[in-house]
């Protein structure tokens, strides 16, 4: 018999991550466990008493860095340790597992890891005939490599802070980190005490994005929703690609669907950047800067002619008159976004490195270079003063370095990453997945109309044409706070579509429009068409007895004398009744008040087909 303790993470930041999401998991990658609501209770009993003598001293380890909260742990017991590396490479709120058994089971641990990665994932203690195995979690050293990128300036710091991170848990279990005021002379053991909960690590970080997916949250439905290791799993509201990053990290292939360009770009780069050979694209990188600083010479002495960029190749040549129109139409364009501040020279220095990126034969190289270049312009539109090439070469090495990290990292980690590849279509109508295609799918569509996904990406999507029309693509948002109505199109839609809603709905909308808020009935009424439709397709793509989850907050709208609460997951739940699904768990949380929208509720509705 084995036994297994699970240590959750310190810096999980509510009760239901700690009492519902950990243990979901577990139960799903493990089997059945039981609460530790103290590591003491269970560090003086069988088996863990057997390693608190002096020579050992896990008391040390599993007392460090203890989490808040009634749960500290769960613990369990298993006839064979065949899902180790499954749970270690897999769990989201385990920190640490302690796995103790007969003599015999560190030979299996050398198997899996090999001795040379001891006292870097982990670490053996003996005492009499038992061994007692302590495993770092992939997801500890994934959140933690978020400190080392603030920290590194280039290659040969990436090099030596990795080094630090995987011998801190094992090296530093004694040190006395700096105050976490300290502003200056902080080493980056003291960054790894601080207790938050990193969330933008590696490719996280690739571009703003307005109502990310937290990672973590991610991680662990999709352990719960799929957690078999071979199959497909999706993201049909995909976003900014979390959930698709982590199910990359996972070794797991997935698909995205999203209607949004941009967020179609991001996830695609998030993704498959990590597969990328970093010496291959610091070549590509330097290649293009060499071009680009060309071209900016070219546009120091006059924006006239044609550009020759150095290379005998027609391909390199930049008609520079055709930049100037593209310049003053694209000026018109985003008067309205916070980019009219800038001046005509921001514009001109984005519309050529955009031309260049596109000449980049390698498709991978090309979309991480034009990535960059929108999160540059988000760069100079909210954060900074610098000229946009100088802002842009400062993104794009970071991004680069952040690969870099993750190679390196992955030299001990050996994650085989899994593809990816999101798809720009409408979720109400996914006809390039088959019927019963999907192994596992985990989404977090828009609140109802709580969040504007367009505004933040207006200048983007306008200066990189990646979208015919904006109109269309606003229309065909699902839950767009900004979608207009004609006069009559509320009554209208009420009588044609208002039946194919539950009472609960139908109930909220008639409640807005009594209440002075007609318009926000009207885009309301449409996000429940929309969504019963999603819901639909979600049905038919997913495999029998598989599961979705679905993230939906519950927004609020102030009425004449009332707010008015928008129960978007009971609603859902009710849609996906009527089509066939199952309830299988609903969580639920409380959120603080948030600026836009007033979400102040969220629940995780699981649903199984």
């Amino acid at each position: 018999m084995y036994y297994w303790f699970f240590k959750i993470f310190n810096n999980i930041k509510s009760s239901h991550e700690s009492e519902q999401l950990a243990k979901l998991e577990l139960i799903s990658l493990f089997g059945q466990v039981k609460p530790i609501n103290n590591f003491f209770e269970v560090l003086s009993k069988h088996p863990l008493d057997k390693f608190t003598n002096d020579n050992v001293r896990i008391q040390d380890y599993v007392l460090y860095e203890l989490p808040y909260g009634r749960i500290q742990g769960y613990w369990g017991v298993s006839d064979n340790i065949n899902k180790i590396r499954d749970l270690v490479k897999r769990l989201a709120y385990t920190r640490e597992i302690y796995l103790v058994g007969p003599k015999g089971i560190e030979q299996a641990i050398y198997e899996i890891w090999g001795r040379d990665k001891e006292k870097k994932i982990f670490q053996v203690f003996e005492s009499d005939n038992l061994v007692c195995v302590r495993i770092i979690t992939y997801q500890y050293f994934l959140e933690k490599s978020e400190y080392i990128s603030k920290l590194s300036r280039n290659e040969q710091e990436i090099e030596a802070n990795v080094q630090i991170l995987f011998a801190h848990p094992f090296n530093n279990l004694y040190r006395i980190p700096a105050s976490s005021t300290l502003s200056i002379g902080k080493r980056l053991e003291d960054y790894f005490a601080i207790r938050e909960e990193p969330s933008l690590y590696l490719t996280h970080y690739f571009h703003p994005y307005k109502g990310k997916f937290h990672p973590k949250m991610a991680r662990a439905l999709l352990n719960y929703v799929y957690p078999d290791n071979a199959g497909i799993v999706m993201d049909n509201f995909a976003g900014s690609g979390t959930l698709l990053v982590e199910a990359s990290l996972m070794e797991l292939e997935s698909i995205g669907i999203e209607i949004n360009p941009l967020s179609v770009l991001m996830s695609n780069v998030k993704c498959e950047s990590l597969l990328l050979d970093v010496s291959y694209l610091r070549d590509q990188i330097d290649a293009y800067f060499d071009k680009l600083e060309q071209a900016v010479y070219a546009y120091s002495l006059g924006r006239e002619g044609i550009f020759n960029s150095g290379l005998q190749n027609n391909n390199d040549y930049i008609d520079l008159s055709r930049v100037e129109k593209n310049v003053g139409d694209l000026l018109s364009k985003i008067k309205g976004s916070r980019l009219k501040y800038k001046s005509y020279d921001a514009i001109y220095q984005i519309v050529i490195s955009k031309v260049l990126a596109n000449k980049v034969e390698n498709a991978k190289v090309r979309r991480f270079l034009l990535l960059s270049i929108s999160g540059a312009i988000s760069d100079i539109s909210r954060r900074t003063k610098e000229e946009f090439f100088v802002t842009l070469r400062k993104r794009v090495n970071d991004l680069y370095l952040r690969l870099y990290l993750f190679q390196k990292m992955n030299d001990v980690l050996d994650i085989k990453v899994g593809k990816s590849l999101t798809y720009e279509r409408d979720t109400r109508d996914m006809r390039d997945i088959k019927d019963n295609y999907i192994d596992g799918i985990v989404n977090s569509p828009p609140y109802s109309t709580a969040l504007d996904y367009i505004k933040n990406d207006y200048p983007q999507l306008v200066l990189l044409n990646l979208v015919d029309s904006m109109d269309e693509l606003e229309k065909n948002m699902i839950g767009n706070p900004r979608m207009s109505f004609k006069r009559d199109l509320f009554s209208l839609n009420i009588k044609k579509y208002m039946n194919d809603l539950p009472n609960s709905a139908i109930s909220i909308i008639n409640t807005l429009s009594d209440n002075g808020r007609q318009k926000d009935g009207a885009r309301l009424h449409k996000f429940f068409v929309d969504m019963k439709q999603t819901l639909k397709e979600m049905y038919r793509v997913l495999k029998p007895n598989r599961k979705c989850a679905i993230v939906i907050g519950n927004n609020h709208f102030k009425g004449e004398n009332q707010y008015i609460e928008v129960s978007n997951d009971k609603i859902i739940i009710e849609m996906s009744q009527a089509l066939g699904f199952n309830v299988d768990s609903v969580i639920e949380r409380e959120l603080e008040k948030s600026s836009e929208g007033n979400i102040r509720r969220e629940s995780v509705v699981i649903l199984r087909k």
